[in-house]
């Protein structure tokens, strides 16, 4: 396993692969059985995979959100190893802003609802540092969790638009036992504060065992009230799964999207409900 941590040593590691097919798996570190199932698909679908660890200060609105994201370096070269990944790309934040060439492409509304009417920026600041990845690496695959759909939807359209060479490919969100989504953030959570967290993917199936096109707005509504039972919600919506239109037609396919706070923790998920 190769670790780089500059432009330079970089290229010179993917000069030497020129024949191989790249698979990209984008992470800001703190790894879980989440990002480790993108990495085993990378691995499935690619002859040579590359991984960066990358904590993107342009992508938080909040600033103690960004100081205070999990860090464990050390342990995540540890279980790369194990998986013998190809590459590992740590850059520093000024030798990689030092590469961008902003773009701007037509998001369609998408990043104006739910994470991004709440997280003001939010998707700007991922396509920016996705935008440098895609020129430096140049990858064919890129990997991205289902958990972050909409982060999904978004780099799906720049890659349309920018990076046509690149098929962006969506994974199953893993899950605990007891259902809640694995994410970095978990980690700042204690053992019952993630028990607590589980009821998100309760309220989730709660909503698409009740699912009818006649009541979604009612639907919504009782899931926010479930939600306050446990936590300080900022969001229950139903959208449209293709373009998160609330305006929902009966051929329409749907999914619930929440994002709520315990204990301070913010956390997303969502769920197909049709």
């Amino acid at each position: 396993m190769q670790v780089v941590n500059n432009l330079q040593d970089l290229n010179k590691a993917l000069h030497v692969e020129t024949n191989k097919s790249i698979g990209f798996v984008p992470t800001m570190g703190a790894l879980h059985d989440g990002h480790l199932s993108l990495v085993h698909r990378s691995m499935e679908k690619s002859d040579f995979t590359v991984v960066s660890i990358f904590i993107n200060p342009t992508q938080f609105d909040n600033p103690n959100d960004f100081s205070n994201y999990p860090v464990n370096l050390e342990y995540d070269l540890s279980v790369l190893k194990k998986y013998n990944i190809d590459l590992v790309f740590i850059p520093k934040f000024k030798e990689l802003y030092q590469q961008e060439n902003k773009v701007n492409i037509p998001l369609n509304g998408l990043d104006q609802v739910l994470e991004g009417r709440h997280r003001k920026g939010h998707f700007n600041g991922v396509l920016r540092v996705l935008n440098i990845f895609f020129k430096l690496i140049k990858p064919q695959y890129a990997f991205f969790g289902e958990k972050d759909y909409q982060q999904f939807l978004i780099v799906n359209l720049l890659a349309k638009n920018q990076f046509k060479n690149i098929e962006i490919i969506l994974c199953p969100t893993r899950r605990l036992q007891t259902g809640l989504a694995m994410s970095s953030r978990n980690s700042r959570l204690s053992p019952d504060q993630q028990k607590i967290a589980s009821k998100i993917y309760e309220t989730l199936n709660f909503c698409k065992m009740n699912f009818s096109f006649s009541k979604i707005k009612e639907l919504e509504s009782v899931c926010l009230e479930k939600l306050k039972d446990f936590s300080d919600p900022e969001y229950f919506e139903i959208r449209n799964s293709i373009n998160l239109s609330n305006k929902i037609n009966k051929e329409d396919k749907c999914r619930a999207f929440v994002a709520t706070k315990i204990s301070n923790v913010r956390l997303i998920d969502n769920l197909a409900i049709n």
